[in-house]
């Protein structure tokens, strides 16, 4: 789902009103990758023009061979360096495969255990937790983002140069002794870089060698890929891309989180990473990488018995589920997993029943509805070209009902539905209008629209009048149902059901919050880039019986305006919560005698510089 829907609504409007459309896909007879190629970099270039991209690499994997691949506009666009299928990028999150695949081979050779308690492998390892009755964390919960970790530790995340080994991943994970679980292990998918990097420290304690060294000999060397490796700063060497902003560079900072996101590697390099799990495992000439057993769980769903995930599917690293405009329909399952950095974007995904795949890489930050889009069409393309199977229409999770709800299913959704909640596309009021109901959300207001199965859609109309297109949000079908005692939204698309959040309980904050609301700024350390937009302060304030944080996220990251939720826990605590109501990152709050009072939030000190 979109970040928030002001976004949503602000990008339609644009899209509508700016970009010219995109040359829509031609069939491709049997075989024809002429054909698929011609196509692809027609679309390519479009994308690239559009965006004001600087450059692109891709490349197409069909079983053993990588059948194309190219490269678009500019590794380097101030000195006009080409970018090619040889041009290295950050490839972000791409790197957690990477990461538990050496994970898995770990496991085949007995020296970690998926579903053991992690502290058998990292004794020192120590964090806090409000549920201690939920039980341990192990590598299976972090490799499939069930550990109930922070999704990132904020500070000291990002920085100009690699940071020393006592700012390194290693002491950010020693440092969260002082920190908290952001939910239960294994109560739903809670994305986390904090649990790769874990997992890259069970990684050295299960095989006695540095994690860079260990992904070197064990994964790289095997595969052939002789210019990947992995690193904090982005390493200084020729073929290597330099990170750019809608064509104009940028310098990219050093990300601490190495095991998470701190991959070098090009398109090739990531093809053959494919042709290896169409090989069980094996590389080019026949040896073990990974065992066949191991391999294939990774692409197994882990996350069936978890009724809060629905049907969001996950293996051993791999993402197995994707929606609307991001998917690829009748080939079979499709594993995917994307990446970002500050100025790089990136996408690599595959059917393992065709054995094909593509993988595409950026080096503009704001490539990266780009890079999903060229990934989607590519794969749609190859699979055609592959076994003559065309793109279906999309199943839309709203369908307009073919009569008028009567005033009685009306009053049933108005009681099921009515109330606040924190979802994963920010703050959303259902409140009744008259008969029927709206939605207030990002400062807009939105009908709702009676739909057949007893799903309602979301409507919007400028300034009251003109309907406005809301994009893949136009096409989702919500539903308000109970899971494990919760009152949940369920967003649905492609037949696909997701949590988009739970209702929060009625509006009432202590009257101690009132010391807690005014602007803040976190404290940087030297040499950091701060995710957050350091021009814009951060603001605690209270609204309708609630307590908000606004921030504003760097351009590289979105960029737009955002609103959590702050749930107050005692007078020096509370909880950023969402999507659930009872879950979040913890916030600690000093407010010592009257003093100033300053906030501790993902490894930052927030100042209180203003009311």
């Amino acid at each position: 789902m979109p970040r928030n829907f002001a976004a949503a609504l602000a990008l339609s409007v644009l899209l509508a009103a700016c970009a010219s459309a995109p040359p829509r896909p031609e069939p491709v007879p049997r075989d024809d990758l002429d054909g698929v190629q011609r196509q692809l970099g027609t679309y390519i270039a479009h994308e690239l023009a559009q965006q004001s991209l600087a450059g692109l690499s891709i490349a197409l994997v069909d079983d053993q061979r990588i059948v194309w691949a190219s490269g678009f506009g500019w590794a380097d666009a101030s000195a006009q360096v080409p970018a090619t299928p040889q041009t290295r990028y950050r490839v972000g999150s791409i790197s957690k495969l990477f990461t538990d695949t050496a994970a898995m081979q770990l496991v085949a050779q007995g020296a970690l255990d998926l579903d053991a308690p992690v502290q058998r492998t990292l004794p020192w390892f120590r964090i806090g937790s409000a549920w201690p009755q939920a039980g341990d964390i192990t590598l299976r919960q972090l490799m499939t983002h069930h550990a109930g970790l922070p999704r990132d530790m904020a500070g000291g995340m990002w920085l100009q140069e690699a940071p020393s080994p006592s700012h390194d991943f290693r002491a950010m994970l020693h440092s969260l002794a002082d920190s908290q679980v952001d939910a239960p292990p294994g109560q739903m998918l809670m994305y986390s870089n904090v649990g790769l990097d874990l997992v890259g420290a069970m990684i050295e304690a299960g095989s006695g060698e540095p994690f860079e060294q260990r992904l070197h000999r064990t994964v790289f060397t095997p595969l052939g890929l002789r210019n990947a490796q992995f690193s904090a700063a982005v390493p200084d060497v020729d073929g290597m891309a330099r990170g750019h902003y809608q064509g104009k560079p940028q310098r990219e900072p050093a990300l601490r989180d190495v095991p998470a996101g701190g991959l070098n590697a090009s398109v090739t390099d990531l093809g053959r990473f494919l042709m290896m799990q169409f090989a069980n495992g094996r590389n080019a000439v026949g040896e073990v990488v990974l065992p066949a057993e191991q391999q294939a769980a990774m692409l197994e769903r882990q996350n069936a018995d978890v009724p809060l995930d629905a049907d969001m599917r996950i293996g051993l690293g791999w993402m197995l589920t994707t929606f609307g405009t991001d998917t690829v329909r009748g080939g079979g399952p499709v594993a995917h997993h994307g990446g970002a950095t500050m100025y790089f974007r990136s996408q690599l995904m595959m059917l393992p029943q065709h054995k094909i795949g593509v993988v595409v890489a950026s080096n503009d930050g704001a490539a990266g509805n780009s890079v999903n889009r060229i990934a989607q069409r590519a794969l749609a393309l190859l699979l055609e070209a592959r076994t003559g199977i065309r793109q279906t229409v999309h199943v839309p999770g709203f369908t307009p009902a073919a009569r008028a709800w009567p005033p009685e299913q009306w009053l049933a959704v108005r009681t099921t539905c009515a109330g606040d909640y924190m979802t994963l596309a920010g703050p959303v009021s259902l409140v009744p209008d008259g008969q029927h109901m709206i939605a207030l959300a990002g400062g807009r207001r939105l009908e709702l629209l009676e739909g057949e199965a007893g799903r309602f859609g979301l409507r919007y109309r400028l300034a009251g009048l003109l309907p406005i297109e809301l994009g893949t949000l136009s096409k989702m079908g919500f539903e308000c149902r109970q899971v494990q005692g919760r009152q949940v939204l369920i967003a649905v698309l492609d037949d696909e059901r997701i949590v988009a959040g739970e209702k929060l309980p009625p509006a009432s904050l202590p009257s101690y919050v009132a010391r807690w609301t005014g602007s803040y700024k976190p404290r940087l350390a030297e040499g950091e880039t701060a995710s957050l937009s350091t021009a814009n302060e951060v603001r605690v304030f209270q609204s309708e019986g609630r307590l908000w944080v606004q921030y504003k996220m760097h351009r590289a990251f979105g960029g737009g305006a955002q609103v959590a939720l702050l749930q107050p826990i005692s007078q020096t605590a509370a909880r950023a919560v969402g999507p659930l109501a009872d879950v979040g990152a913890m916030v600690q709050i000093e407010d010592r005698n009257g003093e100033t009072p300053r906030v501790r939030f993902s490894g930052w000190t927030f100042d209180r510089v203003g009311d």
